[in-house]
């Protein structure tokens, strides 16, 4: 099947009357990331899919993460065709090996098979990124063969091997508060499959409480915003069902393409651990392949087009890319960065140290830790200097400032 614009367009007039509703009653930054995570669920219309799109939503208390994966959850028979809510998560859902269950009643608990060909949605997973070294390290390693969607065969004592192969590809949306800096240089260790999408706190106004209290409503009418995104869930796979769509039909112009390619530069190059040797210096890991990123930004780029009615690729697609490309940084880095962009691609020890209140030791190793990455030069750096440090776009990266 082959996208038709004109087809599309109903699709287009349902998202535009969403994310208004939802943009009204919470926020603008909360319509956009139920915006994103509409395009992670439309990406299972592609064919040739040869990964599992995993889109985690990051951020503290009260910012939204765990209302927008509420709103996309299905509440429909048509809409659970295509996404499964699994609110209690570990790693060894997907391939069980409980002691007390037949193979028989194992089959049907198995998680693997539930959500094949399927978008799972999670609405909290800070255990599971948040867990001691040794806990990360067996969940992460089940994921990094999970999500290559090749299935999972594994072995216990009490089960002997079971699993799954062949085709198993699935999409995944969570939430989760921050995440740590160790499972970040834990998940970049092991190859990172997962993107993040920020959704920064924020605190309402007096005046937009008392908006929402001078409502008819008790309070947010969540359920009813719900089935509005299911309604369009719905038409799209209507339109557009699952494995329908053959990429090469979605015009993606070279120019944004070459920016996507350089959205995943940048997350390779933003994540990669950073380590102290013997000699107490600053050093990096091996970076992870840039393809694997770059398919996955491409998948959640096609996706975007389609959930709005379109055969083609454009800048606003790219601006969702580029906000996951900085999220999917680790928090700290994530946050010098975009404070260095902000600053036309310098900035200061005092500066940074200042605006983000923190002592000037503690922005100088942040600024060291950016630096090592490749991302940033760093000149100064002596403590007791009178000329404060410095961090500074190199060449290669002054891409990112706006223009």
């Amino acid at each position: 099947m082959t996208t038709n614009t004109e087809q599309l367009q109903p699709i287009k007039a349902v998202l535009d009357e969403v994310l208004a509703q939802v943009r009204e009653q919470y926020s603008d930054e909360l319509a956009k990331a139920v915006h994103a995570g509409l395009g992670v669920i439309a990406s299972l219309s592609l064919q040739r899919r040869d990964h599992c799109l995993v889109m985690i939503y990051e951020g503290g208390p009260g910012a939204g993460k765990s209302t927008a994966v509420r709103l996309l959850s299905p509440e429909r028979p048509e809409t659970r065709l295509v996404a499964e809510r699994i609110d209690s998560f570990t790693a060894a859902s997907f391939v069980s090996h409980a002691a007390n269950r037949s193979p028989e009643e194992l089959d049907k608990i198995d998680l693997l098979p539930r959500i094949k060909g399927k978008v799972m949605l999670t609405k909290e997973l800070s255990q599971l990124f948040s867990n001691e070294e040794k806990a990360l390290r067996v969940s992460f390693g089940t994921l990094t063969s999970v999500l290559d969607g090749n299935g999972l065969r594994t072995n216990s004592g009490s089960q002997g091997e079971r699993g799954y192969e062949g085709d198993y590809r699935f999409n995944w949306i969570g939430a989760t508060t921050p995440i740590p800096a160790r499972t970040h240089d834990l998940m970049a260790q092991l190859g990172n499959r997962i993107l993040f999408y920020e959704l920064p706190s924020r605190e309402s106004s007096e005046d937009e409480l008392l908006d929402l209290l001078g409502t008819s409503s008790v309070g947010t009418n969540v359920d009813l915003l719900r089935e509005k995104v299911n309604d369009q869930i719905e038409e799209h796979f209507k339109q557009q069902p699952v494995n329908s769509v053959d990429p090469a039909t979605i015009a993606f112009p070279e120019a944004l393409k070459r920016m996507l390619v350089r959205y995943a530069k940048l997350i390779v190059h933003g994540r990669v651990a950073v380590s102290r040797s013997a000699d107490g210096e600053l050093e990096t890991t091996e970076r992870e392949g840039g393809e694997r990123v770059a398919f996955l930004l491409n998948t959640l780029c096609l996706g975007l087009a389609l959930i709005n009615g379109r055969d083609h690729v454009t800048k606003g697609d790219l601006q969702v890319i580029k906000h996951v490309a900085l999220s999917s940084l680790p928090q700290k880095r994530r946050n010098l960065l975009q404070r260095v962009l902000a600053a036309g691609g310098r900035l200061t020890s005092t500066a940074f140290a200042t605006s983000a209140n923190i002592s000037k030791p503690t922005a100088l190793e942040r600024m060291k830790e950016l630096a090592a990455t490749g991302i940033c030069s760093l000149k100064g750096g002596n403590q007791q200097a009178s000329t404060p440090a410095a961090v500074s776009l190199t060449d290669g990266w002054k891409w990112l400032l706006p223009t």
